[in-house]
């Protein structure tokens, strides 16, 4: 059974224009701001802003400035990657980081702007691969992260091309740095063989708290990490709290029972679900703040204006709020204005003023593209650009679907209704699935090349955005009904969600396709080992072999958290949940996406699904974009993978 809550396109401020189909050059065009930070009296907030597809060999990105009675303007000119602003305390000036002077490929340095006029200038020497510049709370000092650099022997050994690579050993390290804002010196507060992953300032700008694990790799961020007080005076860190996996934003807050320190963190296999963990910054065993909230924690940040509390924002379901934290009983609060808060979701990079209840933040919703906002928390906000007015009135409607899976576990979607949708018609329909396997689809745009939903609609497709089980911001309870059932259970919930579609008169059973990417890649290779419902798949950085794979990628810890050991323990189970082990029942013709430099998935688990295709006859097509990760950066090959995409789906699902 199937229920069905429709959120209409924004035509009430939509131009008079003609509905066109969606281009792969518009979206890779498209401006997305990012990361906004607001002034300390509220005023105003500072982004970062630039198109999704990147022209350049290096990365270029602009700051801008908007307020709420005046048009966004640009702080710099975009010719060079400036990013990361943080306001200092008295609201005169922004650091942010550049690469405008770098003589090496990762090099940034720290910039100072002073908003009453004038160029950015750089402060002291300090340079690297740095990030995360934040000011003392007194104005005095600026601390940022920064990689270890590579030595002169090192440098020296490369340019002859003795370059040997011995993997894992004599690792370069992430490291806390203080930079004197008067004098313009540097020197590093943190020493010896720990990576630091976050940190944040003590109220009185006395000290720090930072996270560190003991290794450098990705994959160290799934075990044990250690919160220290590191003291601007020299002294040796102390050691606050362990915990079970990395936590991730810091903040330090004042109560009447001492200082406390909150993260989003987690419990581990046994409580996955990520939620608000304190700890006192005394010392002691940090504990989980909001034992019966649902959904997933997604973000946490300092409130200056309200005593005793952290602002967390909070995906529920298919939403993404804000609430304020007690962090002594964990007593939460709405923040959300009331007109964000029915439909859409609140976006990564929520900042407060320094005081009372002014934010400024990102919303979007399904068919409302991405602007900043700044208001009053809990009260009301109005958007400050206008990046997505290309859009307006040009995106399709959406639905919020429920159905039942084959064992009666309720999941949920986003049905994006094609262009020119009537009812009683029938369509084809794309089954895109999110990564993870840990994430969400949310109600906000999909519109790059990552996101089909709005640009495979334009064209006339129904998409529908499974939350199968396993996703977040359902709670841990429906997060461990994937453990030790990986491709079971979330197949089947895809295969309902299809079927749901087809009994509501949506889709048309002939026409059905299936695609994403990473976990969605995965996924998509599996099912399409499970059934023949699906007449054309999109394998996008996915996993053919999850034995190969845990000595391929770059996290294979993470794997713990799905099976109970590693697959030299267990390689019944993995070999099991593999692609591959049952590649000779896909009929699915099948394109395959990959970008050659990823380390997440390494491309050659796309080959071996790929050669077993091709061995056995199944259409498919193998296309790997050079220089590209995990992600697909690149506007022409953004361009050029959403063109495969809908040639792909046209070939099989539209003749």
């Amino acid at each position: 059974m199937v229920s069905a809550t429709r959120i209409e396109p924004n035509v009430a401020i939509a131009e008079e224009r003609e509905v066109n189909s969606l281009v792969p050059e518009e979206l890779a065009d498209r401006v997305i701001p990012a990361d906004p930070r607001i002034s300390p009296d509220g005023r105003c907030v500072v982004f970062s802003a630039d198109a999704v597809g990147r022209t350049s060999e290096k990365k270029r990105n602009t700051l801008w400035l908007a307020s709420a009675d005046g048009a966004p303007r640009k702080l710099t000119a975009g010719l060079a990657n400036d990013c990361d602003p943080s306001w200092s305390p008295d609201g005169r000036q922004l650091v942010f980081l550049s690469n405008r002077m770098a003589t090496e490929d990762d090099e940034q340095r720290p910039f100072i702007l002073l908003m009453d006029g004038g160029e950015p200038a750089p402060i002291g020497d300090l340079a690297g691969a740095l990030s995360r510049p934040t000011w003392s709370p007194d104005g005095r000092f600026i601390a940022v992260l920064r990689r270890d650099p590579e030595t002169n022997a090192e440098k020296s050994r490369k340019k002859e091309r003795i370059d040997a690579v011995v993997v894992e050993e004599a690792p370069r390290f992430k490291r806390l740095w203080l930079i004197d804002r008067e004098k313009g010196k540097s020197r590093c507060v943190t020493t010896g063989q720990r990576e630091v992953r976050d940190y944040a300032w003590l109220p009185d700008g006395s000290a720090l708290v930072a996270i560190t694990t003991n290794g450098v790799e990705t994959d160290a961020f799934y075990g044990k990490a250690e919160l220290w007080s590191v003291s601007i005076d020299g002294a040796l860190p102390r050691p606050i709290a362990t915990f079970v996996t990395t936590p991730s934003s810091p903040v330090v807050v004042d109560t009447e029972s001492g200082m406390m320190v909150a993260a989003r963190a987690d419990g581990g296999r046994a409580d996955p679900a990520d939620s608000v963990w304190v700890v006192p910054y005394a010392g002691g065993t940090p504990r989980r703040l909001l034992p019966e909230a649902g959904g997933s924690v997604e973000e946490i940040v300092p409130m200056p204006g309200r005593a005793g509390h952290v602002a967390a924002r909070i995906v529920e379901r298919t939403h993404g709020r804000l609430f304020a934290a007690d962090v002594l009983d964990g007593a939460m609060m709405p923040l959300t204005p009331p007109h964000l808060a029915q439909t859409g979701s609140l976006l990564p990079g929520v900042s407060f003023a320094a005081v009372g209840d002014r934010f400024a933040g990102i919303w979007s919703d399904s068919t409302t593209p991405e602007e900043v906002y700044l208001g009053e928390a809990g009260d009301s906000a109005r958007a400050v650009t206008r990046f997505g007015n290309a859009f307006r009135g040009r995106l399709q409607p959406v639905e919020h679907v429920t159905w039942q899976s084959n064992d009666g576990v309720e999941i949920e979607g986003l049905l994006t209704l094609p262009k020119g949708y009537e009812p009683g018609n029938r369509y084809p329909l794309v089954v895109e699935i999110h990564g993870g396997p840990s994430w969400q689809w949310e109600d906000r745009v999909m519109l790059d090349w990552h996101d089909w939903a709005q640009m495979l609609a334009s064209h006339g497709y129904a998409v529908l955005l499974p939350n199968p089980r396993g996703s977040t911001a359902y709670g841990a309870e429906f997060q461990r009904l994937l453990q030790d059932d990986i491709g079971g259970g979330e197949c089947r919930d895809l295969i309902s969600g299809a079927q749901a579609m087809v009994d509501r008169g949506v889709a048309d059973p002939e026409r059905l396709g299936i695609g994403g990417w990473s976990w969605g890649g995965y996924l998509t290779a599996w099912t399409i080992t499970q059934t023949t419902m699906f007449r054309a798949a999109v394998m996008g950085a996915g996993l053919a072999n999850l034995v190969s794979d845990h000595g391929q990628g770059d996290i294979p810890s993470m794997n713990l958290l799905l099976y109970s050991d590693h697959p030299y323990g267990a390689v019944d189970a993995y070999w099991n949940a593999s692609p591959i082990r049952f590649v000779t029942s896909v009929s699915t013709p099948t394109l395959i996406l990959h970008g050659d430099q990823d380390e997440r998935v390494h491309p050659a688990q796309s080959m071996e699904y790929f050669r077993a295709l091709k061995v056995l006859g199944v259409p498919v097509r193998f296309v790997r974009y050079p220089r590209e990760d995990h992600g697909i950066h690149e506007r022409a090959h953004q361009i050029d993978l959403m063109e495969r995409v809908l040639e792909w789906y046209n070939r099989w699902l539209m003749a």
